[in-house]
Parts: C-alpha cells; sequence; structure tokens
C-alpha cells in the first residue's frame, strides 16, 4: 500500500473507532452483527488489519454511521500533509489570540467611554 493509502486506512479505523466510543458497543457486540470475531474488530479499528469494503459497510451499519462521512473524513484526514495540519492548528492559534485582543481592546474602549461619560456629569 502507499503512504496515502495507509494514511486513508489509519483515519478511517480512527474514525470508526470515534464512533465506537460514541455508541459505547464492545467488541463483541459489533463482531456479532458483523459475523467476525472481537479479536478482528479490534484488529480493524485498530488499523492492524485492511477492512475489506463489504465489511466496512457492515461495520459502518453495526456503528450507526453513515459510511459516506466515514470516508469524506478520512479522505479529508489522509490528504492533509504534516506541513498542512501545523498550518491549520497555527492558523486556530493565532485566530484564538485575535479574538482575545480584539475583546480586550473593546474591554478596554468600554471602560474608557463609562470613564468618560463619569467626567462629563
Amino acid at each position: 500500500m502507499t503512504e496515502y493509502g495507509d494514511r486513508f486506512a489509519a483515519a478511517v479505523a480512527e474514525e470508526l473507532r470515534a464512533q465506537k466510543a460514541r455508541v459505547g458497543k464492545t467488541n463483541d457486540e459489533i463482531g456479532e452483527e458483523v459475523g467476525v470475531s472481537p479479536v478482528t474488530v479490534l484488529r480493524y479499528l485498530k488499523g492492524q488489519r485492511q477492512i475489506p469494503v463489504d465489511v466496512l459497510g457492515d461495520l459502518c451499519k453495526a456503528l450507526g454511521a453513515d459510511a459516506g462521512v466515514i470516508m469524506q473524513t478520512a479522505l479529508f484526514k489522509a490528504s492533509s500533509s504534516p506541513v498542512a495540519s501545523a498550518a491549520s492548528q497555527l492558523e486556530k492559534v493565532i485566530g484564538r489570540k485575535i479574538e482575545v485582543e480584539k475583546a480586550a481592546y473593546r474591554d478596554d474602549n468600554k471602560q474608557a467611554e463609562s470613564g468618560r461619560s463619569e467626567d462629563v456629569d
């Protein structure tokens, strides 16, 4: 498998694990619904074993997940390079800092305006 394929498969497994946590099902329950052993479910969800397409559909059904959403999210994660991911995180941090600074600026202006209105009285 290519590097991209490995990232995509890992992202699919990650999304399935997240969905499993949301619904609170055990590997035993999922395995019974899908028709595989709990150990196989564990290996699929840890990315230790490739998930055949038909099994992916069954896993999504057992977890109440939309396979299209799982695949689209995995596609996005696999397509993001480490540099793009770091840049995205940096943008979030900078964006938060700017919002904090704007709020502080507004607060300072409100205090200054209220101080002026008291001086006028």
